[in-house]
C-alpha cells in the first residue's frame, strides 16, 4: 500500500488514534472519554511531552494526507521527564470533582506499569485506523521505531500493553518481541483506578 511515513505535524488529526492506543488508561486519567479526547487535543500540538506531535510519526495517504496510523516513541531515559510534562499540561484541565480519580489512576499506574530498561527506546503509542488494519502497517511503524531507536543510540525497543489486549499481544509476539514482565493490579480497586487488570511489558533487541 502506497502510504508515506513522516514526522507528525501539530495540525495532524492524530488524537483519535492516540486515544485508541491507550483508551482505558486515558479515560481513567481524565474521568471520561470525552474529556480525555479534549485533553489530548489540547496537548498534542504542544512540544516536549509524551503525547506530543514532536515524538510522533504518522502513516498518511499521499493523495489527501489522511492519518492511517500513528507511532509515538522516545528513549526510555527521557520518559519520566516527558510524562511529568504531560501531567503538568493536562492536570489543570481536569475538573475538581474528577481529580481524586485522576490521582488514584496516577498512583495505580506508578505501582503497576512495567519499568523498561534505560537503554531501550519506548513505544508509547501505536495505532492503525480500522480501515487500514491487517495490512502490515503496524509492523511498518515498528520498523520505523527501530530506525529511530538506532539513531538515538538505543539497542532495544520496549513497549507494554494491557493484559487482556489479545490482538496487540499477538502482534508483538509475531514481530519478535519477548515478554519481559507481567504486572497485575493487586486488587479490583487498583484495577478500576488503573483502567485495566494490568500490563505485559515487552522487549526486542535491535539488529
Amino acid at each position: 500500500m502506497d502510504l508515506l511515513v513522516r514526522p507528525a505535524r501539530p495540525d495532524d488529526a492524530c488524537v483519535p488514534l492516540l486515544f485508541e492506543s491507550a483508551k482505558p488508561y486515558y479515560t481513567a486519567y481524565a474521568g471520561s472519554e470525552r474529556r480525555a479526547l479534549k485533553l489530548l487535543q489540547r496537548a498534542f500540538a504542544q512540544p516536549g511531552h509524551a503525547a506530543s506531535f514532536e515524538y510522533t510519526q504518522v502513516l498518511v495517504t499521499p493523495e489527501d494526507d489522511f492519518v492511517a496510523g500513528v507511532l509515538t516513541a522516545f528513549p526510555v531515559r527521557d520518559g519520566d521527564r516527558l510524562s511529568r510534562r504531560f501531567i503538568r499540561l493536562t492536570l489543570t484541565r481536569v475538573p475538581p470533582w474528577s481529580l481524586t480519580g485522576t490521582f488514584k489512576h496516577l498512583y495505580a499506574a506508578g505501582g503497576v506499569a512495567p519499568q523498561p530498561p534505560l537503554d531501550a527506546y519506548y513505544v508509547d503509542a501505536l495505532a492503525v485506523h480500522e480501515r487500514y488494519r491487517r495490512l502490515g502497517l503496524a509492523q511498518r511503524l515498528l520498523r520505523r521505531a527501530e530506525q529511530d531507536a538506532a539513531r538515538a543510540g538505543c539497542r532495544r525497543l520496549a513497549l507494554d500493553t494491557g493484559l487482556h489486549n489479545t490482538p496487540a499481544r499477538a502482534l508483538y509476539d509475531a514481530y519478535g518481541f519477548r515478554e519481559r514482565e507481567v504486572r497485575r493490579a493487586p486488587s479490583p480497586r487498583i484495577a478500576k483506578a488503573l483502567g485495566g487488570p494490568g500490563f505485559v511489558g515487552y522487549l526486542k533487541d535491535i539488529g
